[in-house]
């Protein structure tokens, strides 16, 4: 059996930050039979304008132009949560309310998670407006630049070309 489960969508990605391992994080976090994690919620409209690579925009990967995270305050977004499955007795949606043990919910930025709402069922080009700013604010929400899983897009395409190989790369986006 799993020492972790994780609970997760195809359009939610783990990012663990610099210097920090899942491995590292899970470690630090066995006295524990649950925790849950914060959410990065990410605009899918609202794309990084750069002028060196307009042209390539829509070959990139969804994570790789959807850049902007939504920073509004006041608003519980989704969480995320991980548990010892031996100590669980049923698993719900955004946590589990039947465990032996101790849960702990994490404030801190050590592992996250980032939320491209609604981008799986849309196979049309995202990006509805090209923005070329750290932060703004759009439709009455505060945005904020934040490149944190376009800055590792290199290694996960490495890795997934290592598992999968070439067969995808031709793949209408």
């Amino acid at each position: 059996m799993a020492k972790w489960m994780f609970f997760f969508d195809v359009n939610e990605f783990i990012y663990v930050a610099p210097n920090n391992t899942i491995k590292s994080v899970l470690d630090s976090l066995s006295e524990y039979s649950q925790f849950m994690f914060l959410q990065r919620h990410m605009s899918t409209k609202l794309c990084l304008s750069v002028s060196d690579d307009a042209e390539q925009t829509y070959r990139k990967w969804g994570f790789e132009k959807l850049v902007y995270r939504d920073v509004k305050r006041g608003i519980i977004w989704d969480r995320k949560y991980v548990v010892q499955p031996r100590n669980v007795y049923s698993a719900g949606i955004h946590l589990s309310q039947y465990l032996v043990g101790k849960s702990i919910y994490m404030s801190d930025y050590r592992i996250t998670y980032f939320h491209f709402r609604g981008t799986t069922a849309n196979r049309s080009e995202p990006c509805e407006k090209f923005i070329n700013s750290t932060k703004f604010y759009f439709e009455r929400h505060p945005f904020i630049l934040d490149t944190s899983m376009r800055d590792v897009a290199g290694l996960v395409k490495k890795f997934e070309l290592k598992m999968i190989g070439s067969i995808l790369q031709n793949t209408h986006q």
